[in-house]
């Protein structure tokens, strides 16, 4: 049998059944939409994690508490710490780490809280810490100023909002000279950072920063960690790893410890957050991956039932096409071709809608990064749609080729 004609067969015996067959082609489009979409939002995160650590600088060392994550950017918020201002004033000595900036030792600390303002309020992190900070975590400010060394000695109530949190506490007015409460006491906003973006899943612009000591007297809760990250830099790219070791041997001395295998603390540079960062979103890709080929596998399951019940219901079609000179191979090749067109005509609606979601989400979906598609998902998700189909076909196909003409006529 000719290849188009084999097609036009297929056609008409899936046609025959459109209402079952419509809604098999429906799983398969379930599943191809879903395996774009949700790579595609796990490439995004996975990349704009690693943009954003990179932007951090490649000569940035950061220290952690031990046990602290290091799937984000801004990382040890309410987690206890092993680290103190005499290890912040340690750092800060130039002869302890000789390949340092100097006076480029950034303490922090966090807490989560309300921060509110005329009639609107927004749960965000408070991040206590020194003049410093916004060098060294590549933020800029927008409007106003930034606090300096002489907010930070005399713990003034001031304050920094990230973009999230002034468009959602002062919607409608310029945020700068407005008072803002926290833990009951007025702040008064003196500028208000550059937008930053999503790290991973960690909106950077959801902040507000203090300086350190204002948050230990106004906001910390009593017996908190005062210091949850300590953040030093380098005075240039090549000199980043002797700079942790620099931080390494000084916190080990400080806290009298002489096995650095159990040290209360961790060391990583800049290029170990975005390694990180990277196996963060590929983790989530291979995770939302197999997710989304579940769902696949439902719409080939769907394929298979429909092919079996159209074998037991097309028996004498068969018998009869065989005694008149269909070989095997024609019947297989006619079953395995409907099962063909119903993953092909799934995959590219799949494909299609994919697209318009992924489109849709990164429009409404303003709090996630928006959703990158790409080839390889477009290319994995319609070839597991291919293979799927083709699998689901198979078997069926198999069991109509080896019908028996007289067999098969005596069903009907």
């Amino acid at each position: 049998m000719k290849f188009r004609d084999a097609i036009l067969v297929a056609y008409r015996g899936l046609t025959r059944h459109w209402v079952r067959a419509t809604l098999n082609v429906l799983g398969i489009v379930a599943g191809v939409a879903s395996v774009i979409m949700l790579v595609s939002v796990a490439h995004a995160v996975g990349g704009t994690a690693k943009a954003a650590v990179a932007g951090l600088g490649a000569n940035l060392v950061v220290v952690y508490p031990a046990g602290a994550s290091t799937s984000g950017v801004q990382l040890g918020i309410g987690t206890p710490s092993s680290l103190t201002s005499s290890d912040v004033t340690a750092l800060s000595n130039i002869a302890n780490v000789p390949d340092e900036v100097q006076n480029a030792v950034v303490p922090s600390a966090g807490v989560r809280q309300n921060v509110s303002a005329l009639d609107h309020s927004w749960q965000t992190d408070i991040i206590g810490t020194t003049a410093g900070f916004g060098i060294e975590r590549g933020y800029t400010i927008s409007e106003g100023t930034a606090f300096g060394p002489t907010a930070v000695s005399a713990a003034q109530l001031t304050v920094i909002l990230g973009q999230t949190v002034a468009r959602q506490i002062f919607p409608d007015v310029d945020p700068i000279g407005q008072n803002v409460l926290i833990n009951n006491e007025s702040f008064k906003v003196a500028g208000v950072y550059a937008a930053r973006g999503y790290s991973g899943v960690y909106n950077q612009d959801d902040l507000v920063v203090v300086p350190i000591t204002t948050l230990w007297q106004w906001v910390l809760p009593t017996g908190s960690a005062q210091i949850q990250q300590i953040l030093v830099q380098a005075s240039s790219t090549s000199t980043t790893t002797n700079v942790a070791t620099e931080v390494t041997n000084t916190l080990l001395r400080q806290h009298n410890i002489t096995d650095p295998a159990l040290a209360d603390f961790r060391v990583v540079t800049q290029q170990d957050l975005v390694a990180s960062a990277e196996r963060l979103g590929t983790v989530m890709q291979w995770m939302l991956g197999a997710v989304a080929i579940i769902a696949l596998l439902t719409g080939g399951i769907g394929i298979m039932s429909l092919m079996l019940a159209t074998v037991g219901e097309r028996a004498y079609e068969i018998g009869v096409r065989r005694a008149v000179g269909a070989s095997r191979e024609d019947i297989l090749g006619q079953f395995l071709i409907e099962a063909l067109l119903l993953a092909v005509v799934g995959g590219i609606a799949g494909i299609a809608l994919g697209f318009g979601g992924a489109t849709f989400m990164g429009d409404v979906l303003t709090d996630i990064p928006a959703p990158v598609v790409t080839g390889l998902a477009v290319l994995i998700a319609g070839g597991v749609a291919l293979v799927i189909g083709v699998g689901a076909g198979l078997y069926p196909a198999v069991r109509a080729s080896l019908l028996q003409p007289v067999e098969a006529v005596r069903r009907q």
